[in-house]
Formats: structure tokens, sequence, C-alpha cells
């Protein structure tokens, strides 16, 4: 499986490795310096690889996040 991931897969992985707690689909693109599409559909692809955990956290808004952390270790 590590051999399927690519470049913007491992950037993704290894800023979410580095926060003690979830980091939203936008601060991420942000931060890897990647579009949001591109950040929002490669997580997507990492949590169906089971690398990733996901969550969602309604803002005071109501806007829905997408909160992005790594899978926990068993």
């Amino acid at each position: 499986m590590k051999n399927e991931l690519s470049p913007i897969d491992k950037v993704i992985v290894k800023t979410i490795r580095n926060k003690k707690e979830g980091i939203s689909t936008y601060k991420l693109a942000k931060e890897t310096k990647l579009s949001w599409s591109t950040v929002n559909s490669h997580c997507y692809k990492l949590k169906a690889f089971d690398i990733l955990d996901m969550s969602s956290k309604t803002t005071p808004f109501g806007q829905k996040k997408m909160m992005w952390s790594m899978k926990k270790k068993r």
C-alpha cells in the first residue's frame, strides 16, 4: 500500500502526523499550499486506505467542517 501513495498523499500524511488534533480540509490546503479540492480528494483516498480518520465539526454559523487525523493504531 505504501507504494500506492503519491507524493501529494505523503505531504498530506506528513502534515497531519505533526498535528496533535484534527485539522480541517481548508487549513490542510493552506499549510500544504495545495488546492482545497486536491486535498479533499486525497484525504478521502487516504481514508479509504485506512490511514486517516474523518470527523465532522459544526461551526457556530452552522457550517460543517471535515476534520482529518491519523488513524489510531490498535
